[in-house]
């Protein structure tokens, strides 16, 4: 396993960066126990750092890589920062279909480089819990845009670390030439529009089903 499978993950973060901080910064702040995350690959960094986490992707080496299942396991419980035993589940599916997982079971909904996560998946998020995005494939205009959630706070990369700042919300997705978003061409293109104020991540939380 370590051969291929850990080192796969590995060789990965060391081109994409783990994201250790951020996942720790938000459990930390919301208490988050279980995460969902959608388009994940071999990204498993959330498990050491959230007792319970499910990943969807449909990708092949992502699917080669979570049949090691005990391997996987046995490299998260000698790498977690809780004291809780771990428990992961992969779904090869398109994360638009059903998934195995209870309507608003998880606290943490992990949207990342997958497209519009936030729209396909809230369900399964619990109301008050927490949406992470980014903007690259426009989910986090997504999510800004659907009174299913409220932005709470963005995160910032400030001298080394990932700082959660929850201050000048109302200035975020704002364009730069003060006309209003269009969400048709985001949909289209699966793009965010260039903002006059941009945050590294956005969090939301999650205020109706």
């Amino acid at each position: 396993m370590k051969a291929k499978g850990i080192k796969q993950y590995l060789d990965y973060v060391s081109k994409a960066g783990d994201r250790f901080d951020i996942f720790d910064k938000i459990t930390e702040q919301y208490a988050i126990k279980r995460a969902l995350y959608p388009g994940s690959y071999v990204h498993i960094t959330p498990s050491l750092i959230i007792p319970e986490v499910y990943y969807v992707d449909t990708d092949k080496k992502a699917i080669r890589f979570f049949r090691e299942k005990n391997e996987i396991i046995e490299f998260i419980e000698t790498s977690k920062i809780y004291s809780e035993n771990s428990r992961i589940q992969f779904e090869s599916i398109d994360y638009w279909q059903e998934l195995s997982i209870p309507p608003q079971y998880v606290d943490l909904l992990i949207s990342q480089f997958a497209g519009f996560v936030s729209k396909a998946c809230q369900k399964y998020l619990k109301i008050g819990g927490i949406l992470l995005a980014y903007d690259s494939h426009g989910d986090a205009t997504m999510a800004h845009s659907d009174d299913h959630f409220e932005l709470i706070g963005i995160l910032k990369y400030v001298k080394g670390k990932y700082q959660i700042e929850s201050n000048k919300l109302e200035s975020y997705f704002k364009q730069r030439n003060g006309k209003q978003v269009n969400m048709e061409k985001v949909q289209k293109t699966m793009k965010g529009p260039k903002y006059s104020l941009a945050a590294d991540y956005y969090i939301f939380r999650k205020v109706k089903d």
